[in-house]
């Protein structure tokens, strides 16, 4: 639990730093910050099982 919070917290932090580097407006940058951790999670658990259900050709 505290790594999932580690992740979206440095997520969050990148995000708004360079959204509001780019418009220099808190509102949007703060919208972009709470919405790229959750996109993240989304990907990765999609990801995540999409690799699961893969199976690998042994190598030659």
């Amino acid at each position: 639990m505290a790594r999932k919070i580690k992740f979206a917290a440095t997520h969050f932090s990148i995000a708004f730093s360079m959204s509001y580097a780019v418009n220099q407006n808190v509102a949007i940058s703060a919208l972009v910050g709470v919405a790229e951790p959750i996109a993240f999670v989304f990907g990765r658990s999609v990801l995540g099982e999409t690799r699961t259900g893969l199976a690998l050709a042994p190598a030659a």
